[in-house]
Parts: C-alpha cells; sequence; structure tokens
C-alpha cells in the first residue's frame, strides 16, 4: 500500500512541477489614445526570478512617439530559459503599441 501511494504521490508531483513550469505571466497597461499600426516586440531581461526587473523605456521604442499600450508576458520560450538558467536568467516578452 505504501508503495502505490508513493507512486502516486510522485505522479501528482511530476504533474504540479509540469503544471507549473508552463505558467505564463501576463499584463497588459493601457493609455486612453488610440492605437496606432506600430508594434515593437522585444525581450526584456530580468535577473533571479523576476526579483531584479527590466527597465523598459517604451517611449524609446516607439521612437518618441506616445505610447498607447505595453503588453509584457512570460510565453513559455521565456520559462523554459529562466528553467535552463536555474531563475537567474527570467526575461519577458514586451509588446509596445505606439500610439496613432
Amino acid at each position: 500500500m505504501a508503495g502505490r501511494l508513493t507512486h502516486y504521490a510522485k505522479r501528482v508531483l511530476m504533474l504540479g512541477g509540469f503544471v507549473a513550469l508552463t505558467a505564463c505571466y501576463h499584463t497588459i497597461t493601457t493609455t486612453n489614445l488610440n492605437p496606432g499600426p506600430t508594434h515593437v516586440v522585444a525581450w526584456a531581461p530580468a535577473f533571479i526570478g523576476g526579483i531584479v526587473p527590466a527597465k523598459v523605456d517604451a517611449g524609446k521604442l516607439c521612437g518618441g512617439k506616445p505610447v498607447q499600450a505595453v503588453d509584457a508576458q512570460a510565453s513559455f520560450l521565456n520559462v523554459l530559459v529562466g528553467f535552463v538558467t536555474g531563475g537567474i536568467f527570467t526575461p519577458y516578452q514586451i509588446t509596445v503599441t505606439c500610439a496613432g
């Protein structure tokens, strides 16, 4: 009985770990400006599991134009990079929508 329970517990932990590793972070910040046709996509470096975040100058990414929205997310590839580096380097993807 104990061996069967241990086998079940291992499966549950493996499934939980897999779900945790594939979890994605996503946030959107918008302004009242109308969106324009320009979208800039870049990776933003963060370190130590995101404790040391990246500083992103969205206005600079828009070439000095006003910003309509900033979309930050940790995709599967970003999470994979963080896993491979042991959480030291944990990038996320930034999509900046410039105002029209």
